[in-house]
């Protein structure tokens, strides 16, 4: 699981510096509502954007190279597992923050925000992310997202922000980043490939039923 963190990481560093170029000056904080908040929106785009799609549409390619909706799906759930296992498992039982650990993670919150969707660049997923047609359907992948992103909009709701600001971890393509950086990490992540699924779907060859 942190080998595949790591790699997810290395993977993005581009987004950082479209982020930095278009992040405001001076980033206002964000807080705990706004994190069960877009926690809870990105999960209605997901279910969203897979909702009621045929065995056809689910499973259609664009091109031999390209992913279809089945296995976007499927790395989204894949890392939403990946992330939340982090956040639980090892940022929020690190040693309570320094300073100077604090210090560094200031004013990420809107890179990770902007950067972190933009499909600009793409890259290619580590290998523990890669799809292996586990979902035959969207009905049972949207199963098995809802179940893993209410457990982490429930640890959202019940730590304290301050809980989740005390913990600071990496790597990530920003450095190291507080628990409540995670978790928009996490969603961001999830808004990225949201997107990817609407280009799937937006194709001229996607099946019409």
């Amino acid at each position: 699981m942190k080998r595949a963190v790591l790699a997810l990481a290395v993977l993005l560093p581009t987004l950082v510096l479209a982020a930095e170029a278009n992040a405001p000056a001076k980033a206002a904080p964000k807080d705990s509502k706004f994190l069960v908040d877009y926690l809870s929106q990105t999960q209605k785009d997901f279910l969203k954007s897979i909702d009621g799609l045929s065995e056809a549409q689910w499973k259609f390619k664009p091109a031999p190279e390209r992913w279809s909706v089945a296995e976007v799906a499927e790395h989204i759930i894949l890392s939403e597992e990946m992330f939340g296992e982090n956040i639980s498992g090892k940022v929020l039982k690190t040693p309570a923050a320094t300073a100077e650990q604090k210090a560094k993670t200031q004013g990420l919150e809107d890179k990770i925000l902007q950067g972190i969707p933009d499909r600009t660049n793409k890259f290619k997923a580590p290998e523990k992310l890669q799809p292996a047609s586990k979902f035959a359907s969207a009905k049972e992948a949207a199963k098995a997202f809802t179940d893993r992103r209410d457990a982490n909009i429930a640890l959202a709701k019940t730590t304290p922000e301050s809980e989740l600001r005390s913990h600071v971890s990496g790597p990530s393509p920003m450095g190291d980043l507080d628990a409540y950086q995670w978790m928009l990490f996490m969603a961001a992540h999830a808004k990225r490939h949201v997107a990817q699924i609407e280009e799937v779907r937006a194709d001229p060859s996607f099946p019409k039923k």
